[in-house]
């Protein structure tokens, strides 16, 4: 592995040295008293999410390590919690656009524009709407194949950059896990359960369409700045190719839960269940759309929070990636990959060049919170404008009920559809993609303990 890779490496050591000794590389960290340092050893986050755009399966392979020295067990969680989540045999997506409305031109976008997915317009929402939008998303999902599994690795179990930079070993008496990694953009990964459930994940690239990293660190919760609180967001590859596939045998469903709840946080649907039943055993994909990223650093779980999207279509090169996290204003973009004149370019549209608008919303009784069912995104800078449409067909729901600290904090993981469109100064279009899978997270803290879901 290359030094232009070794972000690729675990970061968890990095932290562990710079939270007892200091800062290395300019990296913030708490101030020097015991208390606030054991505090923010319980705030480490490291986060690889590698995501699955196809017919076969539509979801993610997560990886994230959290609390890894397992500081305050009483109400936080520590370990590797490794996550498979997603649809599978989903019907093909719409050939045209996933709206039978004209794409529209962006609005002229001033200084005061800026996203606002904390302060979403209740305005523009009608009851009847939210109600038609419940009506519309519950035909969609019924009957979906659904799988949600999570294993919580011991880091004691777990071997960091072992065997080799980025690689990972982690086993157990329930479950193995292998991850290699030869550069930013490629890898490898294996998941065998005791139960039967197998997975196998090979994760390539695209070239030259990685994204440069942004560092947040004006995080501005009082607590997160006494800590050093601050995150890196690094996508070496936001358009991506895989094959993979996702095995069912044994007694691999048994165990897991047939809904989504606040008392389940691994479950298979019942159309998953009559389909394995059946004989429909292994879930295979290649070639499929893909996107990776590499997220970490020092924050208290309570005060995270994001709302991010991305729409990669491997076979053109072209890609949108939003990132907009709780509290942060560095950390709010609009990421735009396209290919002019045999070229990959990139633009990066930053806050106050971008609007974000929940332009349907639904409350969710799983979740405990209103989500979006569909997103629409503007943004104008450097002679350049963008419109996104992004549709909500599906949502996933990560919760984990064992700890206080995780018990009122959710990711709602998003299985939709996307068009987006490009035009320069001249109105000349760079770029239209429609009717494109695409992918996306909803997380934040929650006040309450919803019911399960029906």
């Amino acid at each position: 592995m290359s030094e232009a890779d070794s972000s690729q490496r675990w970061r968890w050591p990095r932290y562990r040295d710079s939270l007892i000794r200091g800062a290395d590389g300019g990296w913030p960290v708490p101030v020097d008293q015991p208390s606030l340092r054991g505090l923010a050893a319980a705030a480490l986050i490291e986060w690889r999410y590698f995501a699955v755009l196809s017919p076969a399966f539509h979801g993610l392979v997560g990886l994230a390590l959290v609390n890894p020295e397992r500081r305050f067990a009483a109400v936080a969680e520590g370990g590797l919690l490794v996550i498979v989540a997603g649809v599978l045999g989903r019907a093909p997506m719409p050939d045209g656009p996933s709206d039978a409305s004209p794409m529209l031109v962006p609005s002229d976008l001033g200084p005061a524009d800026r996203i606002s997915a904390d302060r979403v317009s209740e305005n523009r929402v009608s009851e009847n709407r939210v109600s038609e939008n419940r009506v519309s998303e519950n035909r969609v999902a019924t009957g979906q194949a659904e799988l949600c599994w999570m294993h919580l690795f011991s880091p004691d179990v777990c071997l960091f950059d072992g065997p080799a930079p980025g690689a990972l070993e982690a086993e157990d008496r329930r479950c193995r896990l292998s991850l290699r990694q030869s550069d930013a953009a490629q890898a490898e990964l294996r998941l065998e359960t005791a139960n039967g459930l197998q997975l196998d994940l090979v994760h390539q690239g695209v070239s030259d369409t990685q994204l440069a990293p942004v560092l947040g660190s004006d995080l501005d919760a009082p607590l997160g700045r006494l800590l050093g609180s601050h995150w890196l967001v690094d996508c070496p590859s936001p358009v991506a190719r895989c094959d993979g596939a996702i095995a069912f045998g044994g007694d691999s469903l048994a165990c897991l839960a047939t809904a989504a709840g606040d008392d389940a946080d691994s479950y298979a649907t019942p159309a998953l269940r009559a389909r394995v039943s059946a004989g429909e055993q292994v879930f295979r994909w290649q070639a499929a759309d893909g996107y990776a990223e590499h997220s970490f650093g020092i924050r208290p779980l309570p005060l995270h929070g994001w709302d991010f999207l991305f729409v990669p279509k491997a076979a053109t090169g072209e890609a949108v990636v939003l990132q907009t996290y709780r509290g942060s204003r560095q950390l709010r973009y609009l990421e735009v990959c396209w290919r002019q004149d045999g070229v990959t370019r990139h633009h990066r549209f930053e806050a106050n060049r971008v609007r974000l608008d929940w332009s349907e919303r639904t409350f969710d009784p799983v979740l405990g919170v209103w989500r979006p069912l569909r997103r629409t995104i503007e943004a104008r800078d450097a002679g350049l404008q963008v419109r996104v449409e992004n549709r909500v067909l599906h949502r996933i729901p990560l919760l984990r009920r064992h700890q206080l600290a995780v018990r009122h904090f959710f990711i709602s993981e998003e299985i939709g559809v996307a068009d987006w469109w490009l035009e320069d100064a001249h109105g000349r279009c760079l770029a239209e993609v429609r009717g494109q899978r695409c992918g996306g997270e909803l997380a934040h803290f929650r006040l309450r303990a919803p019911r399960r879901s029906v």
